[in-house]
C-alpha cells in the first residue's frame, strides 16, 4: 500500500478543495451567463409601501407633498401617506399655505387653492402663483427651510463618474458593459452625510439591451445602487424608464434629506421620493402622470 506523508496529504486535500471551488465557480458563471441570455428585463429598486397602510387619523391630518403641480402623497408626524390615501381622507386639500422650493432653494410661500383629480388617475394641485415656470416641489408652510443646501449639478462629466457607475453595477455590467453618464449632482443628505448622485445609461448602439441606473456615491467614496432597470428588447421598451435627478429636501422633517427621481417612459412620467436609511434608498412615495 502506498503511503503519503502528512505534507503530501495536506497538498492533496488542498488540491481537491481548489478543484471543487473552481467547479463551483464555473457552474455559477455558466448559470449567470444563461440567466443573462434568457432574461428580458431586470429591475433593482427598494420599495417601502408602508404609506399605503397608515391609520385613518394619520391620513386625515396629513399635509400634501407636491412636485410640479402633481400630488405625490402626504406626510404627518414624519409618517408618509400614499397619494390615494391622502386624496381620499386628508382634510388639507385647499385654503392653506405651502412652501415652494426650486432647484435653487426656497422660492416663497403661496396659497394652495385646490387639489383635484383629472380625467386620468393623476391628481393635480392649483396654487396662486401663475409664474412657476421652473420645476418645483412644495410642502405645507413651516418655519424650517427643508432645502438649506440645494443639490449642485456638475458642469462636466469626468472619468471618475464613469468608474463609480461601473463599480456600483458590479455583476450587472454583464447585461451591458458600456456606461454613459447623463448627469451628476453633489448632494447633502444630513450633517456630515454628503455625496454624489449619478444618473447613467448605456452607450447607444453598443452591447446588448439597454439599461438606466441611479448611483449614490457617499462621503467615503462607497457606491450604492439606488435604481436600475434593464431591458433586452430595445424595440419594445415602452415601459422602460430613463432616470433623472430632480431635488433633495427634508420632506418629512426628520433631519435627513430625501431625493426625488423622475422616471420618463414612452407614455408616462413617474415621480419618486426616496428616503435614505441604513445605507440604502427606499422609495416611499410616488405618483404617475399619464
Amino acid at each position: 500500500m502506498k503511503k503519503y506523508s502528512k505534507d503530501n496529504l495536506k497538498k492533496r486535500t488542498l488540491s481537491r478543495a481548489l478543484i471543487v471551488l473552481l467547479v463551483i465557480i464555473i457552474v455559477i458563471c455558466l448559470a449567470v451567463a444563461i440567466y443573462i441570455l434568457i432574461q428580458k428585463n431586470y429591475i433593482y429598486e427598494k420599495i417601502d409601501d408602508n404609506a399605503k397602510f397608515v391609520s385613518d387619523d394619520v391620513a386625515k391630518n396629513s399635509m400634501p407633498v407636491i412636485i410640479d403641480n402633481v400630488l405625490v402623497g402626504g406626510v404627518y408626524q414624519k409618517k408618509w401617506v400614499d397619494v390615494s390615501q391622502f386624496y381620499a381622507k386628508s382634510i388639507n386639500k385647499s385654503d392653506m399655505e405651502i412652501d415652494v422650493y426650486t432647484k435653487d432653494g426656497k422660492k416663497g410661500t403661496y396659497d394652495l387653492s385646490s387639489i383635484s383629480q383629472g380625467s386620468s388617475s393623476t391628481i393635480y394641485s392649483a396654487i396662486t402663483d401663475v409664474n412657476l415656470i421652473d420645476e418645483y416641489f412644495a410642502i405645507s408652510k413651516s418655519d424650517t427651510n427643508i432645502c438649506l443646501i440645494p443639490a449642485t449639478k456638475r458642469t462636466q462629466i469626468i472619468d471618475e463618474d464613469v468608474k463609480y457607475v461601473e463599480k456600483a453595477l458590479g455583476f450587472l455590467r454583464l447585461f451591458n458593459t458600456t456606461v454613459k453618464v447623463n448627469e451628476s449632482y453633489d448632494v447633502t443628505l444630513s450633517q456630515g452625510k454628503f455625496g454624489r448622485i449619478i444618473c447613467a445609461t448605456n452607450q447607444v448602439g453598443k452591447s446588448m439591451g439597454a439599461y438606466s441606473v441611479v448611483v449614490y456615491v457617499d462621503e467615503s467614496n462607497k457606491t450604492h445602487l439606488v435604481k436600475y432597470n434593464y431591458i433586452k428588447d430595445k424595440e419594445n421598451a415602452s415601459d422602460w424608464p430613463i432616470y433623472s435627478f430632480k431635488f433633495t429636501g427634508d420632506f418629512n422633517l426628520d433631519g435627513v434629506n430625501e431625493i426625488v427621481i423622475c422616471e420618463t417612459k414612452e407614455f408616462e412620467i413617474k415621480y419618486d421620493i426616496l428616503e435614505y436609511r441604513n445605507g440604502k434608498f427606499y422609495e416611499v412615495l410616488s405618483s404617475v402622470i399619464k
